[in-house]
């Protein structure tokens, strides 16, 4: 898709000789997710720039003569419409028919699904999305610090490590929630990841003080995803603090006299301002008009793993409380088999069961498990008994006791974590449990939903 869309731009304005043809963002980064957005910036080379390979002396100046550089946004979208096709022409039950049935596509194969030019906004643009894949590109022109951005995020993942897991989870929290997407309201990309880094350069500073290191290696990512949704869902003042991570990091007033007329949104108080390290007269989050909402949903995650972590008898040794705030979809649960089939891992062999009680037979790194659930839906909780089988014979069992998703059962933990929450034993208890044994499961939650991720076609 890279390739496609850089050859289209450039057969629609002239070739190498008149602009470049940048991919950007979290393709650029490494840091997509399945689904991703592909950002391109276009520019367009000035006579004074001289193009490439001596092309610049033949341009006229400012492309006057260019009909496609003079409306680039229409252009490019006709262009895009001619070379994939006009939304309509494809039937989404073709796809059954491409490839023999089999879903995959090849480049004849794709077609246009949705096309905007988006003109009245901070950076104007064609978005438009491909089917059978549905990936959707973002192409803007001659915007300044795309790529240049993506040069910086890679120098601060080379000296946090922890940048990069916690973007991929948060990443997808946000996605999940469809409050990702800049043009509505949403944290883009960009923004996202200069707050987990204003975050960790505090965080760094923090335990530095306490003697406990800042090269970020050793923390803990289950309590650095939980801190970070303390700090932006309850603790961070939105009203008066603006952020800035040069300078390793720092916090300032928005209505300082030199700050406020960048920084001060006319939307309201109630805004994320967010210094981009790159042209620090520009604010970062000034598109993210429903922060106010966004810093609930945060208070909310934030409360939901501290009640989990806290009280550990809630979940079942089996159960992820990172799923608790993190919807487990079936694309993760296919890749998540394909990953334990490949290491040995476990293989569900066999299910049934009647009047209430289910039995399985799955395998385990080549051991046996069954389990045995007794219960009905309307009771609000079931029993469960696991024995395992080794290869030598050896048996052991537990028994865990499983809560339902009932009315009752829901209302519980969310009064227990809204007292867990609120109250400093509470939080002392989670923050212990963070730093030693119960934050594991997050971590190992975490990192497990990490390996999950591949790359986008491109």
């Amino acid at each position: 898709m890279v390739r496609r869309v850089t050859e289209l731009a450039l057969r629609t304005f002239g070739g190498k000789e008149h602009c470049e043809v940048l991919p950007f963002g979290s393709q650029a980064t490494g840091l997509c997710l399945p689904g991703s957005d592909i950002d391109f910036v276009i520019r367009f080379f000035k006579k004074e720039d001289g193009g490439k390979e001596g092309g610049g002396d033949e341009q006229e100046e400012d492309g006057d003569c260019d009909p496609a550089r003079s409306n680039p946004l229409h252009a490019f979208a006709d262009a895009v419409r001619e070379d994939f096709g006009v939304p309509g022409e494809f039937d989404a039950e073709d796809v059954l028919e491409i490839d023999g049935g089999n879903g995959s596509a090849t480049t004849d194969d794709e077609r246009l699904s949705y096309l905007e030019v988006i003109e009245h906004t901070r950076v104007p643009l064609v978005k438009f999305t491909v089917f059978p894949q549905n990936i959707d590109v973002d192409v803007c022109f001659d915007q300044p610090n795309g790529p240049e951005s993506a040069d910086l995020m890679h120098r601060f993942m080379e000296s946090m490590p922890p940048l990069r897991p916690l973007t991929f989870a948060l990443k997808y929290f946000l996605s999940s929630r469809d409050i990702n997407k800049p043009f509505t309201g949403g944290i883009g990309s960009y923004l996202l990841q200069l707050m987990i880094v204003s975050f960790l350069q505090h965080r760094s500073r923090e335990d530095a003080s306490r003697g406990c290191g800042a090269s970020g290696r050793h923390f803990n990512l289950g309590s650095l995803l939980v801190d970070f949704f303390e700090l932006y869902g309850s603790d961070f003042n939105y009203v008066t603090a603006g952020i800035s991570v040069r300078h390793d990091g720092y916090y300032f007033p928005k209505g300082a006299p030199d700050r406020r007329e960048v920084f001060c949104s006319p939307r309201g108080p109630f805004t994320l301002a967010v210094e981009n390290p790159l042209d620090v007269e520009m604010d970062v989050g000034a598109g993210a008009f429903r922060m106010q909402m966004i810093s609930r949903i945060f208070g909310h995650a934030y409360k939901t793993l501290v009640a989990y972590v806290s009280e550990p008898a809630l979940l079942s040794p089996e159960e992820s409380v990172l799923a608790r705030i993190l919807p487990v979809s079936p694309e993760m649960e296919k890749r998540r088999a394909m990953k334990a089939n490949e290491e040995g891992g476990e293989d569900w062999v066999a299910t049934g069961g009647a009047g209430g009680v289910r039995a399985h037979e799955r395998r385990v790194g080549g051991n046996a498990v069954g389990s045995i659930e007794r219960g009905t839906p309307s009771e609000g909780r079931k029993g469960r008994t696991t024995a395992a089988v080794g290869p030598q014979g050896r048996r052991g069992g537990r028994t865990t006791v499983e809560a339902s998703a009932g009315g009752e059962e829901t209302a519980e933990i969310l009064r227990r974590a809204e007292s867990t929450a609120t109250s400093s034993r509470g939080r002392g208890r989670a923050k212990r449990g963070r730093e030693t044994g119960n934050g594991t499961k997050i971590v190992t939650s975490c990192c497990q939903l990490l390996m999950l991720r591949t790359a986008l076609p491109v």
